[in-house]
């Protein structure tokens, strides 16, 4: 398994663990154990009545920290100085009167400040994660079966004037099946397989993209978007204060401009026979 598959195994199905190295690891598993090998035993049936248990959880996934920006007055005045710095006869690109027009809040379409971060992202977000299995099994065949049920969500805050909400919503679906067969008093067959559905909607430039923008963009250009005027009462469109690419391009619109998705699916099948000390394991896997 990958790292992001190990990473979203459920403990619910985790029987015990273990830790090759060294010698032992590479004797087994070649030169891909150099650096030692995790083995991982899910759990399987055992005799006895069907056994249900579910497990809901509900969290609040928030940024671990965030960097602390000038507000737009601050930026703007050290702006001029870095300027001055430089040239000591040059003209700033703030004059005095936007300035005290922008800290009084005299006209912020004219004199904007645009808290890029606030109006692009949220402080936090509710994630979900849904659990089931049942495990039971006779004299003839035992059987673990589980399901779980994720959902991550985004910390984008998409505009409600924007008619589609292309935040980030993952939703990923795990299935796993491990039934053992007991064909003799000496002989045991077990089959297990392992499914994994990944759904992603999402903004086209990424969360990663998008918080650059967010740092690269000046917060005294102009204003994420226009109000409808009687000139544009009838635009079907946002009035978005600038658009296009590079440095002074606006998020907010590169957030919306589109969405675009993946599916990803993993599959997992393995076949094992034991019979009194042998163990032949044959596996299969499919992913797409």
């Amino acid at each position: 398994l990958t790292s992001t598959d190990l990473a979203r195994m459920q403990v619910d199905d985790i029987a015990s663990f273990s830790i090759l190295k060294d010698a032992t690891a590479t004797a087994l598993y070649g030169a891909r154990a150099a650096n030692g090998v995790i083995l991982i035993t899910t759990k399987e049936g055992v005799e006895g009545k069907a056994k249900v248990s579910v497990r809901f959880e509900n969290s609040v996934s928030a940024p671990t920290k965030n960097i602390q920006l000038a507000d737009p007055v601050t930026y703007m005045k050290l702006y001029n100085e870095a300027v001055l710095t430089r040239n000591s006869l040059q003209d700033v690109p703030y004059l005095p009167n936007q300035i005290e027009n922008t800290e009084a809040g005299t006209n912020p379409y004219a004199y904007p400040a645009t808290d890029w971060r606030k109006e692009l992202f949220k402080n936090n977000t509710m994630n979900q994660r849904l659990n089931f299995n049942i495990t039971g099994g006779g004299k003839v065949a035992n059987y673990y079966l589980a399901g779980t049920y994720n959902v991550d969500h985004g910390v984008l805050k998409v505009p409600r004037i924007s008619n589609f909400n292309n935040n980030i919503d993952l939703k990923s679906y795990l299935l796993r099946s491990n039934i053992n067969i007991h064909v003799t008093k000496t002989t045991e067959v077990g089959i297990k397989l392992y499914g994994s559905f990944d759904d992603y909607p999402g903004p086209i430039d990424g969360g990663t993209a998008l918080y650059n923008q967010v740092m690269r963009t000046a917060p005294t250009l102009f204003p994420a978007y226009f109000p409808k005027d009687s000139a544009h009462r009838f635009a079907q469109h946002i009035l978005w204060g600038k658009s296009g690419e590079g440095d002074e391009s606006n998020p907010e619109a590169n957030m919306v401009k589109g969405y675009r998705t993946y599916n990803n699916s993993l599959m997992l099948a393995q076949f094992e026979l034991k019979q009194d000390l042998i163990f032949i394991t044959e596996g299969l896997s499919l992913r797409g």
